[in-house]
């Protein structure tokens, strides 16, 4: 899987620097991953059906809900064969922090972080 490398500055799309801008194997699941859980739903005007509800998730405070729904937008992630942990802690900030471990088609255990 090779997945366009995101900037450190802003977290756009990297350009420019050849081979580089691009990642590959579980560092491109992971920026998948992450690009995925940051996108609200509706959001991308190319494919308005892909991102999450956040503002209906962290409204209805069910904690099952949000965590059921987390692990189904990362198990539709190509490469991502399993959701094995998954914590998440929105604090008081409006930062939502979400820490999971995966199983994928290059490896076990893989861990990754995403914050919102």
């Amino acid at each position: 899987m090779i997945f366009r490398n995101l900037s450190s500055v802003d977290g756009d799309w990297a350009f420019g620097t050849g081979k580089s801008s691009y990642a590959k194997l579980n560092d491109a699941i992971l920026l998948s991953i992450s690009t995925l859980l940051k996108t609200f739903l509706g959001e991308c005007f190319f494919n308005t059906d892909i991102g999450l509800p956040w503002f209906t998730l962290i409204d209805s405070k069910n904690k099952d809900v949000i965590v059921l729904s987390i692990k189904s937008a990362i198990n539709e992630v190509y490469g991502v064969l399993a959701v094995t942990e998954l914590e998440y802690n929105f604090d008081v900030n409006r930062i939502l922090e979400i820490k999971y471990n995966i199983n994928t088609l290059y490896a076990q255990n893989v861990k990754g972080t995403v914050i919102i």
